[in-house]
């Protein structure tokens, strides 16, 4: 019966699609995953692309949208274009007149387009009965249901907070301890019988693990009480309802209620046996593989292994799949030492490796040694035997790379090259122990890519001792990868500090399942694989007792993207004019590069180079409102001046117990109402709790948390501990346009400094690293002038270091954030966020991420050496990680597509190349003028 739904609600998708096609209007049912108006067939040109980009189902659920389309339309559609506006008009009014019904907030879950679009226009489940069937629909009409109970059950509560929370409780089900929250807000007796029935629930773990919590009680009443009814009760209501009585007033930020809140009463979620292989098993290309994959991590490993492996991941239809499941196990890493068989793969400290342990070296000599003895190797489905003739260094290469696995850069293969495949068959098989119809090329494509041309390992670069220039190094000029293999305590993460006291630090982690290797720290959300419906997905977070706070994912399975007039398959890579564009999950992005005389530097949709900033209300800031208008924003969406200049404490928007401290982020779901900029810190914190983290002050001073600081009387500088290395000289110019204190600030922002002073130009975009505001800005002489390095997009100066943009699922992040119920949840769909999880995927202490939002709404990243006195290899690590991580990314690796956000990063391209040589000119130049005029006054 599920496969017979599943069926017909694909092909409900491809008629619907097909008579989109030939329709007379034509739709556009598979862009961001919502259907356009059917009003925009009337309009060409930008007219054309706005309006194609105004989703019909969020015109139909938010007022607010309503109201920006309007003003968007009329800022790029001419007036005189009356057909046009007249369908328009219709449509909005259409939409206006049912906006009443609560069903609106369930459209984006239908994918049938026909259905999404009739959603989004109707005023009753009733308007939905020959549009959408109950059987291809089952999370669109389980939401349907939610709500009209909802409305049933919350209607009769008078007042409007609590009645908003009631109905919060129904439409996200699950909803951890919610009547905690309900009941925070005064909502006591004001509680129905129908919401204690779907909310109220059994501790399932003993309440008195909460007994700490009673401590922080104010009065011996309260304290006593709390103690008792912890003791005693057995459901949340219970518990609120006692210590309402004996501990009022409720306030939400006082220490014991803050304790009780965020309390969890469920169950650490149910894993698989490892859910980053089990997010690997949509790359099998056979259905059987796929099944198999997904039977082996999830609870049948003993049996589904065994034959995954024999008939999946030997065949060279399956490399995806083999290559994402040697990721979740051993990701490549870069370096070599400490061999003494393989010594040849010593001292290779830029080359990537999966498995460069002792281990691994000590199995090579055994396999060697096999070998030359006559042992049969394996792995190659017939009996094979070494030849006596066999070179013995060209055997132990062969065994070692087979063991330590090098890693080709592009995707990340760790197979042999089918050439020197050939050869190794050809000199050291002994061809006459073998039986059958074998030869060389059948054996090789056991070992090798299937086509000649595929990214491979070649064993020639292992045959000779390593040819490195940095062959004495100074320890200053050194890398050093301390947590590649994991110095922590079991259970615990080990993270990088660049430009920190000590070099890594240790923390408390989740793993991924009973079997996987993967951890990510407390604190962090990850995505799992859905039980009941593969290829979806649900988010949870790592906590100190687990996973928890799970919430599902509404799943969405386009496997294609509709561009204008035709279907763009998964994953594939395309243009729209000059731009570059990629489709992944039905959601196409493209570059926005001006399309006249081809790599000439500009600005996205022509704008002026002319620097007067704005800022967005996702927190980043626009060099011009013509590219906060290119990137989509409407005029009520910026504000005069860039972010850095606003004070988001005035006028102070936190209660008169609480201090607002600033705290800039850049928010990236659009979702976000606003993007806060600050947070309210009680007056009467506990100066104890750690939880914040370390804050360094005016003074570069350190204190263990914010409410350390803010009891020593002291003012933010930033967060983070003090960092050492960097410049407290200042004021300094981002990449990002905003202006920093001091160097020190920029870099704890994860910021790289354009140039010193305040933001006054912005550069021109341009594939070339080279200065791009002329006279206007003096740049920083670099430490090595013909370094690989980048100018960043909008920047004015080039700097040195791996550079990369990236491409994200904005799709996949307005689902994420849609299901956070608490605000310090929404900081994981922040750049800052995505910038931290980025970090923890480098092993090189010597270097660090630092990225932008750039003009174009995208991502972009340099990976820079934290010393000032950089060497050429800490610069080479650099770059290698940066590639390291953009293959990572454009592989879907499971250390990429495990973490939030993290795996909404669809794709991601390298931007580094050499440093143009114009600055070494200009300075070169400068000598010279000044050696001519001494001369002149010496003579």
């Amino acid at each position: 019966m599920v496969h017979a739904s599943k069926m017909r609600c694909s092909m409900m998708l491809m008629i619907t699609a097909i008579a989109t096609i030939f329709a007379p209007v034509v739709g556009n049912p598979f862009l961001d995953a919502a259907q356009e108006m059917s009003c925009c067939s009337l309009a060409a040109g930008s007219c054309r692309n706005v309006c194609s980009k105004i989703s019909l189902v969020v015109l139909g659920a938010e007022i607010e949208a309503r109201e920006n389309a309007t003003q968007r339309l009329l800022e790029f559609c001419s007036t005189e274009l009356l057909d046009f506006w007249s369908c328009v008009n219709t449509t909005l009014n259409e939409l206006k007149r049912n906006e009443n019904w609560t069903g609106r907030g369930c459209c984006r879950l239908a994918q049938n387009p026909t259905c999404r679009t009739t959603c989004a226009l109707s005023g009753s489940t009733n308007d939905l009965n020959e549009s959408c069937r109950p059987s291809d629909e089952p999370e669109f009409f389980f939401c349907l249901e939610k709500r009209e109970e909802a409305e049933r059950c919350c209607n009769n509560v008078s007042n409007d907070t609590c009645r908003a929370i009631c109905k919060d409780i129904f439409y996200k089900p699950g909803k951890q301890s919610s009547l905690k929250l309900y009941s925070s807000k005064g909502c006591f007796h004001q509680v129905p019988k129908c919401l204690k029935g779907v909310a109220e629930v059994k501790h399932a773990e003993d309440p008195k693990q909460h007994l700490h919590c009673c401590e922080e009680a104010t009065t011996p009443a309260c304290l006593d009480t709390c103690r008792r009814t912890l003791h005693t009760a057995t459901t949340d209501q219970e518990i609120m309802d006692a210590l309402a009585e004996k501990c009022s007033p409720v306030l939400p930020q006082s220490p014991m209620w803050s304790c009780l809140l965020k309390s969890g009463s469920t169950k650490p979620a149910r894993l698989p046996l490892d859910a980053g292989k089990l997010a690997c098993c949509t790359k099998a290309t056979r259905p059987s593989c796929q099944s198999l994959c997904w039977r082996a991590f999830q609870a049948d490993w003993e049996t589904a292994w065994l034959q995954l492996d024999a008939l999946c991941l030997s065949s060279s239809l399956e490399g995806e799949l083999r290559r994402c499941l040697e990721d979740a196990d051993d990701s490549c890493e870069m370096g070599c030492s400490g061999l003494s068989y393989c010594a040849r793969f010593n001292d290779r400290p830029t080359t990537l490796f999966r498995t460069c342990t002792n281990a691994a070296d000590e199995a090579a000599k055994w396999e060697a040694d096999h070998w030359s003895r006559g042992g049969i190797i394996r792995g190659l489905g017939v009996p094979v035997r070494a030849a006596a003739s066999c070179p013995a260094e060209t055997l132990r290469a062969a065994a070692c790379l087979l063991q330590l696995r090098p890693c080709e850069t592009r995707i990340h293969e760790t197979r042999l090259c089918r050439e020197d495949c050939l050869e190794l068959m050809a000199s050291c098989v002994d061809w006459s122990a073998i039986t059958g119809p074998h030869t060389a090329a059948t054996l090789c494509a056991k070992l090798s890519p299937g086509r000649p041309d595929a990214p491979c390992v070649s064993l020639r670069p292992f045959l000779d001792d390593p040819q490195d220039d940095e062959a004495v190094i100074h320890p200053d000029e050194d890398i050093t990868t301390p947590c590649k293999r994991n110095p922590c305590p079991q259970g615990q993460l080990c993270m990088l500090q660049p430009n920190g006291a000590k070099i890594y630090r240790c923390v408390p982690a989740c793993s991924l399942g009973e079997m996987s290797k993967q951890l990510v720290p407390v604190g962090s959300w990850i995505q799992i694989p859905r039980f009941d419906q593969q290829g979806c997905l649900k988010i949870c977070q790592c906590t100190t007792r687990g996973l928890e706070k799970c919430r599902t994912l509404n799943c969405f399975n386009f496997k294609s993207c509709w561009v204008h007039d035709r279907f763009i398959q998964h994953k594939a890579n395309f243009y729209l004019e000059c731009n570059p564009c990629h489709c992944f999950e039905g959601e196409f992005t493209c570059s926005k590069r001006s399309c006249g005389e081809l790599r000439t530097p500009s600005l996205p949709c022509d704008c002026p180079a002319h620097y007067v900033p704005v800022c967005g209300r996702l927190g980043f800031t626009f060099a011009s409102a013509c590219l906060a208008k290119c990137a989509e924003l409407s005029a009520t969406e910026v504000e005069f001046g860039s972010c850095s200049s606003r004070d988001p404490c005035m006028p102070n928007p936190c209660d008169s117990s609480e201090k607002c401290v600033r705290r800039p982020r850049v928010c990236l779901s659009r979702l976000h109402k606003p993007c806060r900029q600050y947070e309210c810190v009680p007056i009467d914190c506990n100066p104890r709790d750690e939880s914040s983290g370390p804050v360094c002050d005016r003074e570069n001073r350190q204190y263990p948390s914010v409410c350390a600081m803010i009891r020593a009387g002291a003012t933010l500088s930033y967060r983070g501990p003090c960092l050492k290395g960097c410049s407290l000289r200042g004021p300094v110019c981002g990449i990002n346009g905003e202006v920093y204190a001091n160097e020190c600030a920029a870099w704890a922002e994860r910021t790289v400094v354009d140039y010193q002073g305040p933001c006054v130009a912005v550069g021109l975009i341009g594939d070339q690293a080279r200065p791009r505001c002329s006279d206007a800005v003096q740049c920083p002489a670099l430490e090595e002038p013909y370094c690989i390095g980048v100018t960043p997009p909008g920047a004015c100066c080039p700097v040195c270091g791996g550079a990369a943009r990236l491409f994200y699922s904005k799709k996949q992040l307005d689902r994420i954030y849609y299901m956070m119920d608490e605000e310090t949840d929404k900081d994981s769909v922040t750049l800052e966020a995505l910038l931290i999880a980025l970090g923890r995927q480098l092993q090189v202490a010597q270097c660090a991420v630092r990225g932008m939002m750039t003009p174009d709404r995208d991502i972009f990243i340099v990976v820079q050496p934290v010393t000032k006195k950089l060497s050429a290899l800490q610069l080479r690590a650099c770059v290698t990680e940066t590639e390291k991580l953009v293959t990572r990314i454009s592989e879907r690796s499971p250390r990429i597509a495990a973490e939030v956000p993290l795996g909404s990063l669809t794709r991601a391209e390298i931007a580094h190349s050499y440093v143009s040589s114009a600055m070494k000119i200009r300075a070169w130049f400068a000598t010279i003028i000044v050696t001519i005029f001494l001369l002149n006054v010496l003579s």
